[in-house]
């Protein structure tokens, strides 16, 4: 059987500290037959020298936007652009083991059923040290322990209500997985939302029990810069889901799930002294589901500007 073409997508944006690792992790696959693009959303660092620094292999390609354009348009770009039959996202600050490609493709070249792969991961410190303990917690957290290896074929849940499926450690079948899956209003969700448009083709996805994918523990991680930006994804995404008739048996977990997003988004504004606008998430927050936090903090957010202070003192804490 001759080679496909994998992609392997490396949307990155002012991270040029991880992502030679990143790059070299790609480059260093077994499987050879690869395409490699590193898509720069306009960095101001050194990114751009550290992807002429693999400038020789003819297999990565190097592109800039002019301009920022977020990580959901980023990714579109991505997979528009992508000349493989399969392709993978690797987060700039991540790394994939040499045997990545070659071991999550041949389910999906045997199953033309198999919309995905995904693996188990590593956790690693800053540094690049993987961490036992942590690996072992994300298993059982997001509850990859409890899966056998093989095809999933019903795994709304997995992915839409546990977030068992980790997208860095996912290899989707292109030609069931076009660019127009990717809508900008999901911002930093935009991974949830993509398994959400992979879940709505009805097509099965395939779990491998390898640790093929080493996470990167760092500060510098979009869940601590942009908080807002992510929770905002999330609450689009449940949404959707909550307004879809063919999602109606998720729909009790996913009410609890968009509660928390209200709540987390509330509580930001309200550390920022958005005393109305956290009002206004948190109040929707408790339609939807009631928790001791979501009560508490609509009370703050009741109390105006000492209601913001108690919040950043608590979150300090």
């Amino acid at each position: 059987m001759t080679q496909p073409i994998v992609t392997i997508l490396i949307p990155t944006y002012n991270r040029h500290l991880f992502l030679r690792e990143a790059v070299q992790s790609a480059v260093d696959q077994t499987y050879r037959n690869l395409e490699i693009l590193i898509l720069d959303d306009a960095s101001p660092d050194a990114t751009a020298h550290i992807a002429a620094e693999f400038s020789q292999d003819p297999r990565v390609r190097y592109i800039r936007h002019a301009d920022n354009v977020g990580i959901a348009e980023n990714w579109r770009v991505g997979i528009e652009t992508a000349a493989g039959e399969y392709f993978c996202l690797l987060h700039d600050d991540d790394t994939i083991e040499p045997s990545f490609i070659e071991k999550m493709l041949p389910p999906l070249r045997e199953d033309s059923n198999i919309i995905l792969s995904f693996c188990d991961h590593w956790v690693m410190n800053e540094h690049g040290k993987r961490d036992l303990g942590l690996s072992d917690r994300a298993s059982v957290q997001f509850k990859r322990s409890l899966l056998q290896p093989g095809r999933i074929g019903d795994w709304a849940t997995e992915s839409l209500v546990d977030s068992t499926v980790p997208v860095g450690a996912t290899l989707f079948r292109k030609n069931m997985v076009p660019a127009d899956f990717i809508d900008i209003r999901a911002k930093g969700a935009i991974d949830a939302w993509l398994f959400y448009r992979c879940v709505k083709t009805g097509h099965a996805a395939y779990y491998i029990q390898d640790r093929l994918m080493n996470y990167r523990l760092h500060g510098g991680g979009m869940s601590r810069s942009s908080v807002l930006y992510m929770n905002e994804g999330h609450v689009f995404r449940n949404q959707e889901i909550l307004a879809d008739p063919n999602m109606s048996a998720l729909h009790s977990q996913i009410r609890e799930l968009l509660s928390a997003s209200l709540a987390h988004q509330g509580v930001y504004l309200l550390k920022e002294n958005k005393q109305n606008a956290a009002r206004a998430a948190l109040r929707r927050s408790l339609t939807l589901h009631k928790t001791r936090r979501n009560v508490l903090a609509y009370g703050l957010a009741c109390c105006g500007p000492i209601g913001s202070t108690v919040a950043r003192v608590v979150h300090s804490g």
